[in-house]
């Protein structure tokens, strides 16, 4: 039975499906077609039957790579409870994590569009509005706080931590750090330096016929897994509208109430990655926060 040997646990909007995507061109490493499966925010995948569904997920893995996942979800306390102790059970204890985390007003803004373009906000689509009122904008972006229960359940060793802004500037040098983490030879061929992934702008609609197609048997079961991610990117440009996204705009006051209302959560990650060996690349060169 293939289980994955490392998770990327989040968080949402920081840059997960960039490290996802790279991690892709490994030839040494498996993820399934789908993005964000997140089978262990539920108890059913402890199940004999839950978790035959979860490994089928990684049954195409060849005997000489390493399975893994992407859940942005793993990291949503408190809407998803009790993901590290789950993982712990299905996957043992020596399984992986890798925690990508960026400016957090900036992950707040990300999220709000996403949401907005998405249409997953009726109301609030002010985001000077939703911060205020939905606490999951703050939530997700106390950074220490969502990720203390895994290194709690994994212990240090087993966890670490990416800081988007620094990735982005560092692209090898981080994608060298993760692989010397999970045992692999880094593969860098193929790597854009210069693109981010899933970002709002790049977004785009499925509706209309477009919905069942891609939805259907035929799609998912048949063409689905013949084409590469990149092939069904490129599809995806080529035949879907983009999406409307708007222009989240916080004011001046919003955006100082924000960081006055995560500064003991900026501070505490800033003391975690420089005491606690979480940082990737290690280095020495201190990580202070975001300005």
């Amino acid at each position: 039975m293939n289980l994955p040997d490392f998770l990327v646990i989040g968080s949402m909007k920081a840059g997960t499906t960039t490290l996802f995507r790279d991690l892709m061109l490994n030839p040494r490493v498996f993820f399934p077609l789908e993005k964000e499966p997140e089978r262990l925010c539920h108890d059913s995948v402890l199940s004999d039957e839950g978790l035959q569904e979860y490994a089928r997920m990684f049954a195409r893995a060849k005997p000489d790579q390493r399975c893994a996942e992407a859940s942005t979800a793993y990291t949503k306390r408190p809407v998803f409870e009790g993901v590290p102790a789950r993982a712990r059970e299905v996957l043992g204890p020596e399984a992986r994590m890798l925690y990508v985390i960026r400016d957090p007003i900036k992950r707040i803004v990300s999220q709000h569009r996403h949401e907005v373009a998405v249409g997953k906000l009726e109301t609030c689509k002010d985001i000077n509005d939703a911060v205020r009122q939905i606490s999951r904008y703050i939530d997700y972006s106390r950074y220490a706080w969502q990720l203390e229960p895994w290194i709690d359940t994994f212990g240090p060793d087993r966890v670490r931590v990416i800081v988007l802004e620094r990735y982005i500037r560092a692209r090898s040098q981080t994608l060298e750090a993760v692989s010397e983490f999970l045992g692999l030879q880094p593969v860098l061929e193929g790597i854009d330096e210069g693109r981010v992934f899933n970002k709002a702008d790049d977004r785009r609609v499925v509706r209309g016929p477009w919905r069942q197609v891609l939805s259907g048997p035929l799609y998912q079961r048949v063409l689905r897994p013949m084409m590469s991610t990149e092939t069904r990117q490129r599809l995806r440009r080529v035949f879907l509208p983009k999406a409307a996204v708007p222009q989240s705009q916080l004011s001046p006051e919003t955006e100082a109430w924000l960081r006055d209302q995560l500064a003991p959560e900026t501070t505490k990650i800033v003391q975690m990655l420089n005491t606690a060996d979480l940082l990737l690349p290690a280095g020495t060169e201190p990580f202070t926060g975001w300005g």
